[in-house]
Parts: C-alpha cells; sequence; structure tokens
C-alpha cells in the first residue's frame, strides 16, 4: 500500500460493499486503475502484479477450508483457461490464481458463484470468515462439532454493513477442542469447545490466546458482536500500526476490555476452576486416521509443492472419484486433508496420492 493513501478516508468513500460495480467497470473498459481503487480492489483479493496493470492475481478465502469434487473441477478449469496453468494453496485456508487478466473477473467470477465460492472480503478492516480446525467433524477425539456455529458466524458477520469499517481486520477461530486449533498465528477472538458435564458443552472465550471466561453456545454470537463493536467504537483509527486489535486491548488492558465487554451482554462470562485449560492448539494429523463416521478414514497429506497445475489437479480429482472420495480441505499450512475415505480403500488411496506428490507418510 502507498504511504500517499489514507485507509480511513478510504473506507468512508466507499464501502467495501460497494465496489463490485467498479470491478466490473474497469474489467470492461480496460481503463488505468487509480491506486484507490487499486487498494480498494485488496478486498475482493484482487491485487494488481505489475505497475502497468498487464496481470492481476485473485486470492480466494475457503468457507471452513474446504472443497468439493465440483469445486475442484472449477477451480482446474479456472487454472486451465484463465491462469496460466496454475494455481496455488495458501495459508488461512486459501487459493490463489496468478497471471490473470481483469478482463476475465466477471467470468471467473461468474464460475465461483456458480460453485459457491467467491474472493469478498479476502482482505480489508473487516471481520474475516471463521477459522476452524481442518478435521472438525470428522476427528473421533473432537468434543464439538462446530461447522454450524462457524457457518452462522460467517453468515452473520461475513458481508455485513455494520462490521464492514472496522480500525483493521478482526479474525476469529472456533475449535471443537478444548485446546484450539493450531491456526498458524494468535487469533484475535477464539472459542473452543469444553466438556461441562455429560450432557453439556461450554465454550472457553479467549481473547488473543488469554482465556477470559466460559460461554453456551447460543452467547458465541452476541459475543462476537460485543467484541467487534467495542474494538469498532474505540480502536484507534489515527496510526494504522496501532489499529490492530491486538494493539487495542493491550494499550486498554484486558481487564479493563473485559469490564467493557460484560457490560454489553446480558449474561456473565462463567468461571469453572474445575475444568483444565490445556494451551497447546491441535496441530491437524498427516497419515490415515479413523473417521468418526463408521467405515470411514480422513487422510492428511503434506503437499510437496503448493503451487499446482490442473494435470496435478485433475489427477487428484481422478483419485478421489475413483476410490469414492468427495471432500477436502486445505489446512492453516497449505497441506490437504481428504476427508471422507471409505476405510477399505485408504491404504491404496494413500499410495495413489503420495506418486502425484500428496505425501501421507510424514
Amino acid at each position: 500500500m502507498s504511504s500517499n493513501i489514507n485507509l480511513e478516508k478510504l473506507k468512508k468513500e466507499k464501502s467495501n460493499l460497494d465496489i463490485l460495480g467498479d470491478i466490473y467497470f474497469y474489467a470492461v473498459f480496460a481503463e488505468l486503475i487509480p491506486e484507490e481503487d487499486l487498494e480498494r480492489f485488496k478486498w475482493y483479493g484482487i491485487y494488481a502484479q505489475d505497475e502497468k496493470q498487464t496481470l492481476f492475481t485473485l486470492r480466494i478465502p475457503l468457507a471452513l477450508g474446504e472443497l468439493n469434487i465440483e469445486q475442484l473441477k472449477a477451480i482446474s478449469l479456472i487454472s486451465k483457461k484463465f491462469s496460466d496453468d496454475n494455481l496455488n494453496f495458501l495459508k488461512e485456508q486459501k487459493i490463489e490464481f496468478k497471471n490473470l487478466k481483469i478482463s476475465s473477473l466477471p467470468e471467473i467470477f461468474n464460475i465461483l458463484k456458480d460453485i459457491k465460492l467467491n474472493s469478498f472480503f479476502e482482505t480489508g478492516h473487516t471481520i474475516r470468515r471463521v477459522l476452524t480446525c481442518p478435521v472438525n467433524g470428522v476427528d473421533p477425539s473432537q468434543i464439538f462439532d462446530v461447522e454450524e456455529l462457524a457457518k452462522k458466524l460467517n453468515e452473520t458477520f461475513v458481508g455485513n454493513r455494520n462490521f464492514a469499517n472496522l480500525p483493521n481486520k478482526l479474525q476469529i477461530a472456533l475449535s471443537g477442542y478444548e485446546e484450539g486449533c493450531d491456526v498458524g498465528f494468535l487469533p484475535d477472538l477464539s472459542f473452543n469447545a469444553a466438556q461441562f458435564s455429560k450432557d453439556k458443552i461450554i465454550f472457553s472465550v479467549n481473547i488473543l490466546g488469554k482465556h477470559i471466561g466460559f460461554i453456551n453456545s447460543s452467547q458465541i454470537i452476541n459475543t462476537t458482536r460485543a467484541v467487534a463493536n467495542i474494538y469498532k467504537d474505540y480502536g484507534n483509527r489515527e496510526e494504522l500500526e496501532k489499529s490492530t486489535f491486538e494493539y487495542f486491548v493491550k494499550d486498554l488492558g484486558l481487564g479493563t476490555f473485559c469490564d467493557i465487554l460484560e457490560s454489553m451482554c446480558d449474561y456473565k462470562l462463567q468461571s469453572n476452576n474445575q475444568l483444565a485449560q490445556n494451551t497447546n492448539p491441535r496441530k491437524p494429523r498427516l497419515g490415515i486416521n479413523k473417521s468418526a463416521t463408521k467405515d470411514f478414514s480422513f487422510i492428511g497429506c503434506k503437499i510437496e509443492h503448493k503451487s499446482l497445475n490442473s494435470t496435478i489437479l485433475d489427477n487428484l480429482i481422478n483419485i478421489l472419484e475413483s476410490f469414492e472420495a468427495k471432500r477436502v480441505k486445505i489446512t492453516h499450512k497449505a497441506n490437504i486433508i481428504i476427508l471422507d475415505v471409505p476405510t477399505k480403500n485408504a491404504s491404496i488411496l494413500a499410495k495413489e496420492l503420495e506418486n502425484i506428490g500428496f505425501n501421507s507418510n510424514i
């Protein structure tokens, strides 16, 4: 970003919800894009690769990190047709296409829309898509499947005009493990499941990794809303380097932040000294693992090359279809997990994956 651009002025002039028409305008008329609009285009995952704006990069965040067979086929098509036969898996559960022409973006957006993917709010001062554990829902050691909660968080906050102009980004993580998941960095706000009793699950609330109390699952949305409103109203907007949520909380003081948070909620954060807090985040497991679904396994693979051509991607698709697997997840370190492998096929499938650079024996 140019030091001459005032981001607060940029956000006030036009919301990140209102720039799609501008993207289509430049795609159709091929005019040189002003520096201010180039900055706004990053909110939709669009980055100019050169000063002449000859080529562009498109980054797409994946909801819960998941891709099904139909989506894999579509991104392979985009790679072949628009991106010099190249696709990158990125950290934070994103995919990336390079060497795109801006005139191709409308068609690419239409393909993505058909498979329920988009690049909207890839960056910017908003609430980002919630990060979850890549093996959520398939790991039998998990306390709670958080998929529906994660979807509700995304539906409530991603693209919500009330939270489209924060001082900086707000990143949330949600985990079905009491220790949380290793997402590669410290989330601003995280919720980790905990077993309160035989029949009751509660969630640990963590601000920058520090436990501040427990809430019920039904209170996660309201707690997130309160945290975001505090940050929106009181965060630093004058100096970019002091605008982060981390700086805001440390400057205010965690105790003061928690007092404000509780004053904005109609419930108290619960304390429970009997619940031990495991502070070592759970890492995704490589290799063949037993699934929570009977007669199924999941396979974690380290990818030798994070940049894939369509041949490798098509080979992956063909192998998955041959062995009746339909869903994969990109991990926070840009590796891959095959979620739904019939156990009878797992060992053979793992060997086939290794032949194309997806190694489960690490």
